[in-house]
C-alpha cells in the first residue's frame, strides 16, 4: 500500500474554503427556516463569523498564488 503525501498548503486551503462554504450555506438555511429570536441571533453571529473566515481564507489563497507567481 502506497503512502499518500500530505496535502499541500493550497490543497488544505481549498478544503477549508469548501468546508466553510458548506457551513455558511447551512447557517443561512437555518436562519431562513427559523422564527425563534434566540436562534436568529445565533445564526446571524454564525453567518458573520463564517463570512469573516471565508474572507480570510480567500486572502490566504490569493497570497499563496501571488507567491507562486513571483
Amino acid at each position: 500500500m502506497a503512502k499518500s503525501s500530505p496535502p499541500t498548503q493550497a490543497q488544505s486551503l481549498r478544503r477549508h474554503l469548501e468546508e466553510t462554504s458548506r457551513d455558511l450555506a447551512a447557517a443561512q438555511a437555518g436562519f431562513d427556516q427559523t422564527a425563534d429570536r434566540d436562534l436568529l441571533e445565533y445564526y446571524l453571529y454564525e453567518i458573520s463569523a463564517l463570512r469573516a473566515k471565508h474572507t480570510y481564507l480567500l486572502r490566504q489563497m490569493k497570497s499563496l498564488e501571488t507567491e507562486a507567481t513571483s
